[in-house]
């Protein structure tokens, strides 16, 4: 006669599987054998099968995207696009021929590169969010910034963050990327100087609730716009403009965003090649413009 005790182990051994044995039951944090230091690569990284063939310790590395990855240790830029390496080897000198060769503008050094210390910023919009959470309130800014040089390159950017420094400074990198070529000229019937000292007709840009238009202006009336129009035609080098404005203008960010779009509309009208070069409107920056040399036979 069997015991009870016997009976119990017979009925767990049926239980369980075939093949099955206490040392398979070792995880694999147990198999994983610990090498000396000298024949560890802390920087490796294998996966379990590897580990458990080969032997080495499990090493889990974060890949976390590094802003500063696109420079070396001494700050030299490393371009990772088909412009940036144009523009890197000096196939492209200019900001102009970048807009138009028909690739995607994705790095600021671009900008940079090209414009150099023409480049000028200033913060538009500072707006911090608070949001209250178990833990207490958790704050976050959204700044949005303009930066241009003066003279027919302008763009808007924004970006949001936990610090304002930081935050700043990624609004001004997504600003470059932003950055338009508009059209200048002297389109008001009052003033016949023909410089590119205000805009070469009315155009009208709207963001939201916000619509803002801009008139050109003769010589020395000044920009008579809002302050916010005010900041972004100054660095795109308007220097006479007249506006108007309707909506929530108080919202600084889609008034902003309006000034851009009405900004960008210069471009999109269609002016024959003949009228353009008798009105003399000018795209991007000013050109120094030289005497063409006289025949032979010519006059001065």
């Amino acid at each position: 006669m069997t015991s009870d005790k016997e009976k119990k182990e017979e009925s767990e051994k049926e239980k369980a599987p075939e093949g099955t044995d206490e040392k398979a039951a070792v995880t694999a944090e147990e198999k994983v054998i610990d090498l000396p230091d000298d024949k560890v690569d802390a920087e490796s990284v294998t996966t379990q099968e590897e580990a458990e063939k080969g032997k080495r310790p499990q090493v889990i590395k974060s890949f976390k995207r590094d802003a500063r990855r696109d420079r070396t240790d001494e700050g030299e830029w490393i371009p990772r696009t088909k412009l940036g390496h144009l523009v890197k080897n000096g196939k492209i000198r200019s900001l102009h021929e970048a807009l138009n060769s028909g690739l995607p503008l994705r790095e600021p050094q671009i900008v940079d590169t090209l414009l150099g210390e023409e480049l000028v910023d200033e913060v538009l919009n500072v707006n911090m969010v608070q949001r209250m959470t178990d833990s207490g309130r958790r704050t976050r800014f959204s700044i949005t910034v303009v930066v241009g040089n003066g003279n027919g390159y302008v763009g808007l950017g924004s970006a949001r963050g936990k610090e304002v420094g930081p935050t700043i400074k990624k609004a001004i990198d997504n600003a470059k990327l932003n950055m338009i070529e508009l059209v200048r000229g002297c389109g008001s019937w009052e003033c016949g100087c023909m410089t590119p000292h205000s805009l070469p007709y009315r155009v009208t840009g709207k963001a939201g609730s916000t619509t803002v238009t801009l008139n050109p202006a003769p010589r020395g009336v000044g920009l008579a716009v809002g302050d916010v129009a005010k900041k972004i035609l100054k660095l795109a080098g308007i220097n006479d403009a007249w506006g108007f404005s309707r909506g929530q203008t108080k919202t600084t960010v889609n008034n902003a965003k309006s000034v851009m779009a009405a900004l960008k509309n210069t471009t999109l009208v269609k002016v024959q090649k003949g009228q353009r070069m008798e009105l003399k409107h000018l795209t991007g920056p000013d050109e120094v413009h030289t005497e063409l040399p006289l025949d032979d036979g010519g006059e001065a």
